[in-house]
């Protein structure tokens, strides 16, 4: 995939109904590291889809962040507590690699 990155998404939604909404469409978009928090291998369209699905889903009170990773970044991933849980950050997702 062209230009394809890792993406850290972010939200904070205060109804409970938008918050499961929103956790289920994610789903489909990358893997859940924490709660409200997922990683994933985006194009820049991707991005902008989901960016664009998640403006017409939520309310003005609700807050998402979407933040790019470059190569460097996420090899510089650290965690605590969560040595077995540690998720693989590839280059290029399997998904996504050309043989």
């Amino acid at each position: 995939m062209q230009g394809a990155r890792w993406w850290i998404v972010i939200y904070d939604v205060r109804n409970d109904k938008r918050l499961r909404q929103t956790a289920k469409h994610m789903e489909g978009y990358g893997e859940r590291l924490q709660y409200s928090v997922f990683r994933c291998w985006l194009t820049p369209r991707e991005m902008e889809r989901l960016r664009w699905e998640l403006t017409a889903m939520l309310e003005p009170e609700d807050d998402v962040m979407l933040i790019p990773l470059c190569t460097r970044c996420h090899a510089g991933i650290r965690v605590t507590h969560a040595l077995t849980k540690r998720p693989d950050w590839p280059d290029t997702p399997e998904r996504f690699q050309i043989v």
